[in-house]
C-alpha cells in the first residue's frame, strides 16, 4: 500500500480532510501528523506516521507561506529520520498565484497544483506522480512513450538508441512536458517556466515549438501531445498508460 503524507498547518482545512478522504477511499495509506512544534516532537510524529517507513508522496499546502520554509524544515526533518541517502519522497505542493512569483522554490518540488482544485485533481496529480516515478529507469533518465530523455546528457532518443535532432529549447520543453505530463500548461505559463520570466518574445514562440518537437519525435510520442482551446498544452497521460 503506497503511502501519502500530508504536510499542513494542524488543524486540516475542511478541503485537505476531503482530499485525505478520498486517498484513503482509493486505498492508499494516509498520515498527516503534526509537524510544526519543536524539532524533537516533529521528528517523532514522522517516525510513527507509517511505522518507521518513509512515505511515497509528500502533499504539502503552502497557501499560507510567505515563503518555502516549510518545505526546507520537512526535508531537514526526513534527513534527520532516514539520512542523507534516502531516496526523499515525491512533493506535490499546492500553491496560490502569489506563491508563482517565487519560480526558483519550483526547482525543488515534483509537481504543484494552484487554487481553487478539487480532491479528484490532487487524485488524479498523485497518481501521475507515481506513475512518473516507475517509469523511471534510472536517478538520470526519463521514459516516455518510445522515447527516453537522459537528463544528464540532454539528450532525447528513440526506441533503436538513435538520438533525436533536438535544439536546445526543444529539448528543455520536452523535458518540462514530459515531467509534468498529464497537466495543461498555456502558452504563458510554459514560457515563464521553460523560457524564463524575462523572456521578452511572444506566445507564438511556444506553438513553433510544440510544432517542431511533434514533427521531431516518433509518431506514437509525438501523438501525446495534445493542445486544448484555452488551457493549453499537455502530454495525455491516459493514452501512454492504455
Amino acid at each position: 500500500m503506497q503511502s501519502i503524507l500530508i504536510y499542513a498547518p494542524n488543524p486540516l482545512t475542511p478541503p485537505l480532510r476531503d482530499i485525505r478522504d478520498l486517498l484513503r477511499l482509493n486505498g492508499y495509506l494516509v498520515a498527516c501528523p503534526d509537524l510544526g512544534g519543536p524539532e524533537d516532537e516533529a521528528i517523532g510524529s514522522l517516525t510513527t506516521a507509517f511505522h518507521s517507513a518513509l512515505p511515497d508522496v509528500v502533499l504539502a499546502d503552502l497557501t499560507s507561506s510567505r515563503d518555502y520554509l516549510p518545505m526546507l524544515r520537512l526535508g531537514r526533518l526526513m534527513k534527520n529520520v532516514w539520512g542523507d541517502e534516502s531516496q526523499m519522497p515525491l512533493r506535490l505542493t499546492i500553491l496560490n498565484d502569489h506563491s508563482m512569483v517565487r519560480l526558483d522554490m519550483l526547482s525543488s518540488i515534483d509537481d504543484f497544483i494552484l487554487i481553487p482544485f478539487t480532491p479528484e485533481e490532487i487524485l488524479v496529480r498523485i497518481r501521475q506522480l507515481l506513475f512518473r516515478r516507475r517509469h523511471v529507469e534510472s536517478a538520470n533518465e526519463l521514459q516516455f512513450a518510445d522515447v527516453k530523455v537522459n537528463l544528464v546528457s540532454e539528450t532525447a532518443f528513440d526506441s533503436c538508441g538513435a538520438a533525436l535532432a533536438l535544439r536546445p529549447r526543444e529539448f528543455n520543453l520536452l523535458r518540462f512536458l514530459v515531467t509534468h505530463r498529464g497537466k495543461y500548461f498555456t502558452r504563458s505559463r510554459l514560457l515563464d517556466l521553460v523560457w524564463g520570466i524575462e523572456f521578452d518574445g511572444g506566445e507564438r514562440t511556444v506553438d513553433i515549438h510544440i510544432r517542431r518537437l511533434r514533427a521531431k519525435l516518433p509518431p506514437s510520442a509525438a501523438l501525446l501531445i495534445e493542445t486544448h482551446r484555452g488551457l493549453g498544452y499537455r502530454i495525455n497521460l491516459s493514452k501512454e498508460t492504455r
